[in-house]
């Protein structure tokens, strides 16, 4: 443990984002310190545009924060779904009942199969002894799913399945999927910042089989609580999502709970109680954010990100005791 609080951290950022309307948004940088004198964090703006019509010209357009020429219009690949013409509500057998289920199982799955895989199943076994290297095989996921996303050729099968919609669920693997899609480089680069920063230390603390059973299940679970989060809610929301921030609050929840003393920064000022107090802060944020409907963040995900990671977190620490305890009986022995 001692060797895992004194490893590197710098920033985490929470940016899966839905839309309402076409207005930018704004969204904060975190800096961790975990006992290391670390550059101070700064501010960022971030902006994403949702509208109907939209089409990127060239990569400029990547970085361009033109409001006519920003790649990310999520709404655009509509003509790309049943001849253009958008069924509302869940098709055939993709219902929120039948999707819920599917997730379900792919956590069960998930929760149970990957010690297995990484086990026993090459390649996974290469990551046994090179866990911080499926931190950046999940990097380069991203990055090659980013840049699918500049291939016109391609939008049919991202619309699909990187692509989380709340009215028009054409695949299950898009909880999964949209998890790894990102569409401007600003989201990409803050959201792999986090993954790296955090996940290096934590992929090393909890073996990789672990550490992707966390990511993708954190993934998962938040992507069905956004799409059960219109139905309890009973509002109507029907633009589409994608980000890994999901994931990374699961991430963040697991790594808080487990070092809960580590030092937040928010800017340059310090978050008094370190990184649970800081993680305690954002769920309220997220939770307020889903009561009073501010902003326009995923705040559903966020949510469904962090009871996973801290679950994960409470069944890792049980387990580290019952191995305490079996190593101090059997010293007993003697």
């Amino acid at each position: 443990m001692n060797s895992f609080v004194v490893s590197k951290g710098k920033h985490f950022f929470l940016s899966n984002v839905v839309h309402f309307q076409a207005k930018p948004i704004k969204a904060s940088f975190f800096n961790v310190s975990l006992g290391l004198k670390l550059p101070t964090s700064s501010s960022f703006r971030t902006s994403r545009y949702f509208s109907q019509n939209s089409r990127a010209n060239s990569w400029r357009s990547i970085f361009d924060g033109s409001s006519s020429s920003r790649y990310a219009r999520l709404n655009r690949f509509q003509q790309f779904q049943n001849g253009g013409n958008r069924n509302h509500g869940f098709p055939g057998s993709n219902n929120l009942r039948n999707v819920t289920i599917a997730g379900a199982l792919f956590v069960g799955a998930t929760f149970i199969g990957t010690p297995f895989l990484f086990q026993y199943v090459p390649p996974f076994t290469y990551f046994r002894s090179h866990p911080t290297h499926l931190v950046y095989g999940l990097l380069g996921l991203n990055v090659g799913v980013f840049a699918l996303w500049h291939v016109p050729r391609c939008w049919r099968f991202l619309q699909r399945y990187m692509l989380l919609e709340k009215d028009h669920i054409y695949s299950k693997w898009s909880l999964v999927g949209s998890a790894f899609s990102h569409q401007e480089a600003w989201h990409l680069g803050m959201n792999m910042l986090a993954l790296w920063s955090f996940g290096t230390s934590l992929a090393t603390m909890l073996g990789p089989a672990n550490f992707m059973s966390l990511y993708l299940n954190s993934a998962v679970l938040g992507s069905l609580l956004s799409l059960w989060y219109p139905h309890l809610a009973r509002i109507s929301m029907m633009a589409p999502s994608l980000g890994a921030s999901g994931a990374l609050f699961g991430v963040f929840g697991c790594f808080s709970y487990l070092i809960p003393h580590a030092k937040i920064m928010l800017f340059v000022f310090p978050i008094p109680g370190g990184a649970w107090i800081a993680f305690l802060g954002s769920m309220v944020w997220n939770a307020a954010g889903c009561a009073l409907r501010w902003g326009s963040f995923d705040y559903a995900a966020h949510l469904g990100g962090s009871l996973a990671g801290i679950v994960y977190a409470y069944l890792i620490s049980e387990q580290i005791k019952r191995q305490k305890q079996r190593q101090l009986s059997g010293f007993s022995l003697f």
